[in-house]
């Protein structure tokens, strides 16, 4: 349902910012990518019957994905953010999904959202 409310943006905007993120991902660590693959497939693979991944696996991932994205430049990671930021999806998207969850929940993950990207930049290249 989220997909369908999408605003309309051109096609060439959205390639261009899948383009930010193929170039991040080929600038990654090799090894770091590595282990994120990995990480999500035991992750998957161990999923209940709800597709809930364990605690262990899902904190694996996160930190697999921190990782990744500290093995590449602050600047490449701005280059993805700022491609997306162009959208505007908060004005849109932000009210839709926070009429779906509990909104105490919301901000917590949004808490740790921040304190991981702290974590994340703080060890950055």
């Amino acid at each position: 349902d989220v997909y369908a409310k999408l605003p309309t943006q051109k096609p060439l905007a959205v390639m261009e910012a899948i383009n930010k993120m193929l170039v991040m991902g080929a600038a990654m660590d090799s090894e770091a990518l590595k282990k994120g693959v990995l990480a999500h497939s035991k992750a998957i693979a161990g999923m209940d019957s709800n597709l809930v991944a364990t605690l262990d696996d899902y904190t694996s991932v996160n930190s697999a994905i921190g990782h990744m994205i500290a093995s590449v430049p602050a600047s490449t990671t701005m280059d993805v953010y700022n491609a997306f930021a162009k959208f505007n999806l908060g004005s849109d998207i932000g009210p839709y999904m926070m009429s779906k969850v509990n909104a105490a929940d919301a901000k917590a993950a949004y808490d740790a959202l921040m304190t991981f990207k702290d974590v994340v930049k703080a060890s950055q290249r």
